[in-house]
């Protein structure tokens, strides 16, 4: 019987060794894309986000917007010219950069105005800040996503901000 015990522990002390390993074994890193991580500070380039922002607070945000967009950091960030394998975080070669320091700037500007004055007693009481993903929904095109919504989209405002799609048409895409 104290035999059958003894076995009982050590198989169990194993069981909680092997399942504490997988855990770190499985653990995934957010902050890589092929190889792709942020360097330190100080920051080249930025010209929304604070200058001050932490390595932690840049990662946190990129990770986030990456997750809203579905995409990966080279959505926006250009391939180095030095080194195919590593991105150039300071360029702005990629016209989806300067759509993405847009939407920040949206955002903020719709959290400062209708969302921050009331906090901590948010209106609606539903949504507290807006974010990426409240539109985009893990696409880079809400209105693909929001396909019932394409008519008000483009009926809108007529002189909606359309560079992008100026610029693909420029490039022949």
């Amino acid at each position: 019987m104290k035999l059958k015990k003894k076995l009982l522990a050590l198989f169990s002390a194993l069981g909680l060794l092997l399942l504490i390993l997988g855990l770190f074994a499985f653990k995934a890193d957010l902050n890589s894309d092929k190889g792709y991580v942020v360097p330190n500070g100080p920051w080249e380039n930025l010209k929304v986000l604070p200058q001050d922002i932490s390595k932690d607070s840049l990662e946190f945000l990129m990770n986030n917007y990456a997750t809203s967009l579905g995409v990966k950091c080279k959505h926006c960030h250009a391939v180095s010219k030095k080194d195919p394998t590593k991105l150039d975080f300071p360029s702005d070669a990629k016209m989806e950069k300067e759509i993405g320091r847009g939407m920040i700037k949206m955002t903020n500007e719709i959290n400062a105005t209708y969302f921050q004055p009331h906090f901590p007693d948010p209106k609606p009481e539903q949504v507290s800040v807006v974010n990426c993903v409240l539109c985009h929904r893990g696409t880079t095109n809400p209105e693909k996503y929001l396909a019932q919504m394409g008519a008000m989209y483009k009926t809108y405002d007529p002189d909606r901000d359309n560079r992008k799609e100026k610029f693909q048409e420029e490039m022949g895409k």
